[in-house]
């Protein structure tokens, strides 16, 4: 039987841990070297420099910056990344700023230097790269993470293959892709459409209703967490295939009550839509 409209508290279906096992192994595979959080270049740098390989090769680890006036709402992109994770914050200012953490691993500390200085960030308008050495053996090889500050009103492409990507306090046309890496969205507006095919998905809503024309996101092997705040207004889709789903507050949902939910909050607007294929989903209130 399926009800016209029932109201969920608290629901938890039974989980499916085989189907999400790697996307977990992958993220834990970026290891401590690899992982990015919102934490000083101090600290990034005396993590850097602490995580030894078992191979005890020799790590040399660098943060470099890079400056660029750009007006707001312009385009921005950084694409490419093989081996690093991004971070975008939003502020006040026309102007780009790009911290570069780089990290190398050699034989040698000199060995580690001498690719290390191969390594360039390149700003170009309003499009970042990282050029570097190709991987010569198995004995070397670098990774370059971007920590990015951008007009709080721009529009954004940000790729990346192996790596986090965390974008927040951005308004305006934004396009965000990572291959394996976890992926967090906080205080965006605009039109935002988010993808990691193995990591999990973090959304953080702000405000009373969504700025823009909407959100959607999605993770494909990953947990879905999704944090409101209690006035919200919006039209919210979200669900999972393989995984359990928690809701922490009351919703009404039309029709069948299963792993796809749908349903307005508040007294509706843009449409926020999330989804993950192999993961739990967690609502929660702020």
């Amino acid at each position: 039987m399926s009800d016209p409209a029932s109201t969920i508290k608290q629901r938890q279906t039974m989980p499916t841990f085989n189907s999400i096992l790697r996307a977990l192994v992958v993220v834990a595979l970026l290891g401590p070297g690899r992982a990015m959080a919102q934490r000083s270049d101090a600290d990034w740098l005396d993590d850097c420099r602490n995580d030894r390989s078992r191979e005890r090769r020799e790590v040399y680890c660098e943060v470099r910056e890079a400056k660029a006036n750009i007006s707001a709402g312009s385009n921005i992109s950084m694409e490419g990344l093989r081996n690093g994770g991004i971070w975008t914050t939003g502020w006040d200012r026309n102007e780009l700023v790009v911290r570069t953490r780089i990290r190398v691993q050699a034989r040698t500390e000199r060995d580690a230097r001498d690719i290390a200085a191969d390594i360039r960030t390149v700003i170009s308008g309003g499009t970042v790269t990282v050029e570097g050495p190709r991987q010569q053996n198995d004995d070397e090889n670098w990774t370059a993470s971007l920590v990015a500050n951008v007009p709080r009103r721009s529009d954004l492409t940000l790729e990346t293959r192996n790596g986090p990507v965390t974008v927040e306090r951005v308004s305006g046309n934004v396009n965000v892709r990572t291959s394996n890496g976890p992926l967090a969205l906080r205080d965006l507006a605009g039109d935002v459409r988010a993808r990691t095919t193995n990591g999990p998905l973090t959304i953080s809503l702000t405000g009373d209703r969504w700025d823009g024309a909407g959100l959607d996101a999605q993770t494909t092997n990953g947990p879905l967490t999704i944090s409101v705040p209690s006035n919200y207004n919006a039209r919210l889709e979200t669900g999972t295939h393989n995984g359990p789903v928690r809701v922490d507050f009351p919703i009404t949902v039309v029709g069948r009550i299963g792993r796809d939910i749908s349903t307005t909050l508040g007294s509706g607007g843009a449409t926020i839509r999330a989804t993950t294929t192999n993961g739990p989903l967690t609502l929660s209130r702020k």
